[in-house]
């Protein structure tokens, strides 16, 4: 009876890995309510003993036990720790921790955007965001993955990083919010100055594509993102002005094209 009761088990266990590998990414997923029973909490409670969080059986009975199993899982990926599975804990079980550092906050969209090109704000990826969740991880206020991403995680930890500090709650990181990140920060420091370069995106992206293209040089990368052919309009740029050939574009470059222009 054990051995097929294991079996069973076993059985289960690798149809719901497969089903997952299909079709998590594909779902928003619902709440799961305490109290039920059902096969959607013995999914998750694979997935949560598979993550070493819950070593409780998997009964499909969303229990105590189970519920404090969220909890940790939620705190683990810097999610609000209120026992109750949605989407976006879900998410995050399933698909892993960048799942839920997508930019797809419209409050945060559409907020705003700073004027200063050094400030960092929700959207933008590449290296100095990687640098900016570091920071925020050293000083206790972010626990997703360092993915480069200033998604809803990234946007909530500057949140809570700014509150704690008396600061302009806004979500954006400009020079004060900079200033009292790195003075707080042991283990990393955000660079004061922002480059574009492959793999960066945001508003600043598409300030340059625009000057690219209406100088005559081409790309087929989305507007805003910063890809190949971007980096290889920009050293063709580059090439044809007499400047230093890096397929980035620096502060000193953004100043004296589009600063100065301006005044």
């Amino acid at each position: 009876m054990k051995s097929k009761h294991f079996l069973r088990i076993v059985a289960f266990t690798i149809t719901a890995m497969m089903l997952l590998s299909f079709t998590f990414s594909a779902l928003a997923y619902s709440t799961i309510p305490y109290g039920e029973n059902s096969d959607d909490v013995r999914t998750m409670q694979l997935a949560l003993k598979e993550q070493k969080h819950y070593s409780g059986s998997v009964d499909g009975k969303f229990g105590p036990a189970t519920k404090k199993a969220v909890l940790k899982f939620q705190t683990s990926v810097g999610l609000k720790a209120d026992g109750k599975p949605g989407n976006k804990t879900l998410s995050a079980l399933y698909e892993g921790k960048s799942a839920v550092n997508k930019t797809n906050n419209k409050e945060a969209w559409t907020g705003a955007k700073p004027s200063d090109p050094d400030t960092l704000y929700y959207g933008q990826t590449g290296s100095r965001v990687k640098e900016l969740q570091r920071a925020l991880k050293d000083v206790g206020c972010y626990n997703g993955t360092i993915d480069g991403v200033y998604g809803d995680l990234t946007y909530a930890a500057v949140k809570a990083f700014q509150y704690k500090c008396s600061l302009k709650a806004d979500g954006m990181v400009g020079k004060k919010t900079l200033a009292a990140l790195n003075k707080k920060s042991t283990k990393a420091d955000v660079s004061s100055s922002f480059i574009l370069s492959n793999g960066s995106r945001g508003a600043e992206v598409k300030k340059l594509q625009v000057y690219l293209r209406d100088k005559g040089y081409t790309f087929t990368d989305a507007i805003t993102m910063f890809g190949q052919s971007t980096e290889d309009a920009l050293k063709q740029w580059q090439t044809d002005t007499g400047r230093s050939v890096t397929g980035t574009f620096s502060e000193s470059d953004y100043n004296d094209i589009f600063i100065k222009k301006s005044n």
